[in-house]
């Protein structure tokens, strides 16, 4: 099973950040479907099933020893040289604390239970769009954009998703759920 721990974006959110998408998005990034944009935790790649209950455990663990809060979207910016940047996104703001402190309990207790550590320093920010390999070009033009709206979204659950991938995208799978703060 292909897994990660993620905060999901409520509907409004993920409307708001579909609206940075240029209408000709041209063929130079794949666009993430506003409807699978969140806030990836931990990336576990691919786990076997026996190991689930204890990924259960550490996600109940981390989000209960965790804060609610209210996260915005941020500003616009992108992984990469500027004329050809690999990854378009947006950070996250608000109670960066909250988050910060529930991404540091789940690194803490994968690691405790012997789970792949990703060696880059965590930066809160939703992946929008993905260069492509055969892309030519730079970003869309008006990148990043100038205008854009700082929604809030609640800090409240924890998800471990299950991630498909296959020739039409990503699709993305619940497989367990936990209150932040127990």
């Amino acid at each position: 099973m292909r897994l990660f721990f993620a905060v999901e974006l409520p509907g409004e959110a993920q409307a708001v950040l579909g609206r940075l998408r240029p209408g000709d998005d041209g063929e130079d990034y794949r666009w993430v479907d506003p409807s699978l944009l969140h806030l990836t935790l931990a990336f576990l790649g691919e786990q076997p099933e026996d190991r689930l209950a204890a990924l259960q455990h550490v996600g109940s663990a981390a989000a209960g020893a965790s804060s609610t809060g209210v996260l915005r979207i941020g500003e616009a910016g992108q992984f990469g040289g500027k004329r050809a940047p690999r990854v378009l996104w947006v950070d996250i703001t608000g109670d960066a604390e909250a988050l910060l402190h529930l991404q540091q309990q789940l690194s803490m207790r994968l690691r405790d239970e012997g789970f792949p550590q990703e060696d880059r320093r965590f930066r809160a920010h939703i992946t929008l769009a993905r260069r492509r390999e055969t892309a030519r070009g730079g970003p869309p033009d008006g990148w990043p954009p100038q205008q854009m709206s700082h929604a809030a979204f609640p800090l409240q659950r924890l998800t471990l998703m299950q991630s498909r991938l296959s020739p039409r995208g990503p699709t993305y799978t619940p497989v367990f759920e936990f209150p932040i703060g127990g």
